[in-house]
């Protein structure tokens, strides 16, 4: 995979600073916030500034701040007719870069702007979202239709999905792949409550798209649970935490872990059997890598991103059917070690390429020559 795919790179007049919409960051600090916080970093004198919402500049410190913005933000999402009231976001001869295409509600996209795509999930698996989410999207899509600012996917698959829509008229289609964050620490860590024996292990938010209702039912299926295994799981809550909630209740050889802290992560992923997220979406397949980092094979959805972030360094089955879940977790429970090895070894190569500084030369590259002047600052 090249570090960046180009479409093309239309060549554009810009006449001001590019300010980076953080927008984002009032709602979500799971992966895609470090995504962007990692851009502002790395790229920050290519940048005029920054915003939340309409609040220029850092994000002050606590909570309760950003929960109030976060509500007056999806307040003008949610009532369009508020915006006359309110200033406008973009100062005369600005550009933005958007971390997400949600934030273009309320500041009509352009040509010269950029706008970042995680994933196409809510306008093509609606159903893992709900409908509210997708009508904001597709709301939000037909902005960007309409202004063709240059975009930046994470994945091939993410572009592929966004042309079939789409199409491809647009100042710039790249990708630039995700990082693998390195394991920073040697230490063993501390074992979380209940969790002992030989386990399976999955980190993800409690979504529809994680599939855990089917992967749950697969293990209670497989058997493992009867010869000592357990299946254990920890992550945010998410749109379908209730129904996965109950459904682990009633599985025998489950461990559903509330919050864990680093180090008791850490002993998790020092200590399972393998690695499981057989999920039916994803933007890109970056937990499977970070898993073989600490020498865990993974089980994965077939497809996609998944796919393309990992190859054959995990296990692939198709997320839709119970019976091949249960089958698979069968063979990552019992794979012999070679094979082990063998998977590591191919998924830690990708991983090694995937580096911390390589996505920042790539956003840099993409910067410097959309015209963004270095700044002293």
């Amino acid at each position: 995979m090249n570090q960046i795919s180009h479409r093309h790179l239309a060549p554009v007049s810009h006449g001001g600073g590019l300010v980076a919409d953080m927008s984002l960051a009032l709602l979500n600090r799971t992966g895609a916030y470090h995504v962007c916080r990692e851009i502002t970093e790395t790229c920050g004198d290519l940048l005029s500034g920054t915003i939340h919402w309409r609040l220029r500049g850092a994000l002050p410190d606590g909570r309760n701040i950003r929960r109030i913005l976060a509500r007056l933000m999806l307040a003008e999402i949610a009532h369009p007719a508020l915006r006359s009231l309110l200033p406008e976001r973009r100062r005369a001869g600005e550009r933005f870069l958007f971390m997400d295409p949600l934030y273009v509600m309320g500041v009509m996209p352009r040509r010269d702007d950029i706008v970042l795509c995680h994933d196409m999930g809510p306008v093509t698996h609606p159903d893992l979202f709900g409908p509210d989410t997708e009508a904001t999207y597709r709301e939000a899509y037909d902005l960007i239709h309409r202004g063709r600012p240059g975009m930046v996917f994470v994945s091939e698959a993410s572009r592929d999905a966004f042309v079939g829509i789409h199409g491809s008229d647009f100042r710039f289609l790249e990708v630039i792949p995700l990082f693998v964050r390195a394991m920073t620490s040697a230490d063993e860590g501390v074992p979380p409550a209940g969790v002992s024996g030989p386990f399976l292990l999955t980190v993800g938010a409690l979504e529809r798209r994680k599939n855990y209702l089917r992967t749950l039912e697969a293990f209670e299926r497989s058997g493992l649970a009867e010869q000592g295994w357990k299946y254990v799981f920890c992550g945010p809550r998410g749109n379908a935490a209730d129904e996965i909630t109950a459904r682990a209740r009633r599985t025998a050889g489950v461990v559903q872990l509330g919050y864990v802290s680093d180090a008791e992560l850490q002993w998790l992923y020092r200590n399972a059997g393998g690695f499981v997220l057989v999920s039916l979406l994803e933007g890109f397949g970056i937990p499977a890598l970070e898993a073989a980092q600490r020498g865990l094979v993974s089980l994965v959805g077939d497809g996609g991103a998944q796919r393309e972030a990992v190859g054959e360094g995990a296990l692939h089955v198709d997320p839709l059917s119970v019976e091949a879940i249960t089958d698979a977790l069968r063979r990552l429970a019992t794979l012999p070690e070679a094979e082990r090895v063998r998977r590591v070894a191919l998924a830690r190569d990708h991983a090694a390429r995937l580096s911390r500084d390589a996505f920042a030369a790539a956003w840099r590259r993409l910067l410097l020559r959309d015209g963004a002047p270095a700044l002293t600052r």
